[in-house]
């Protein structure tokens, strides 16, 4: 299965922060990594559970400034009114976290995409028309700040279910374990694109690792 490009004006590939790494590296992994990738390839997920409110709309108000420098979108994590507050480009609601209805009353036309851990997830999101769902855990993985075991991988079999699930209006990206050695496989399976951690974050030569993963997308659409 050959993979589908996604449209102009939809990320290829999208960052979570982690907090674990701290708001500098976070900072300059975004601005190095839109730095090489074209205008509107990169997205910037803000996820920090933890960060009061306050804390998190300043970070967020920082981050802003520095996608705009770059190019990239900001979403926030769950937070529908501090992405309304710091003029972010919408949000990602997880677990527990409001509906797609609901953000959309604060937020209008912003980008909404939300968490799926299973087809049902996808089903929903399509339903009441999310612009993306993230798959996950398509490969093994564990969050930097955790010492839970690695995640069961759902492996490219939930990428082809969820596309298979998903309307048009819903894009599919790949989450958990995405490197540049198997993002170009995600993309094969139909993945509109990938979401990353660590793969970037960790990276210590983010220009480098974000052009490699977005060449592999590349070479399969």
């Amino acid at each position: 299965m050959r993979g589908r490009a996604p449209p102009p004006g939809r990320p290829r590939l999208i960052l979570i922060t982690d907090p674990a790494f701290g708001d500098d590296t976070i900072e300059r992994c975004v601005l190095a990594a839109g730095a090489v990738l074209p205008r509107g390839t990169l997205c910037l997920q803000l996820r920090d559970r933890s960060r009061l409110k306050v804390s998190l709309r300043l970070f967020a108000a920082r981050l802003r400034i520095a996608t705009r420098t770059v190019g990239a979108t900001l979403i926030l994590n769950g937070h529908v009114d501090v992405a309304r507050d710091v003029g972010a480009d919408g949000v990602h609601l997880g677990r527990g976290a409001a509906s797609v209805a609901a953000a959309r009353s604060v937020l209008g036309a912003a980008w909404i995409s939300t968490a799926a851990h299973s087809d049902d997830d996808v089903r929903l999101a399509s339903e009441e028309g999310a612009d993306a769902v993230l798959v996950s855990p398509v490969f093994p993985t564990r969050p930097p700040s955790s010492l839970a075991p690695a995640k069961e991988a759902r492996g490219l079999g939930a990428i082809r279910s969820a596309c298979a699930l998903a309307g048009p209006r819903t894009a599919v990206y790949a989450l958990g374990g995405v490197t540049a050695e198997n993002a170009g496989a995600c993309v094969e399976a139909g993945a509109d694109g990938v979401a990353v951690l660590r793969a970037l974050l960790a990276s210590p030569d983010p220009c480098r690792t974000a052009r490699a993963i977005d060449d592999a997308m590349a070479l399969r659409w």
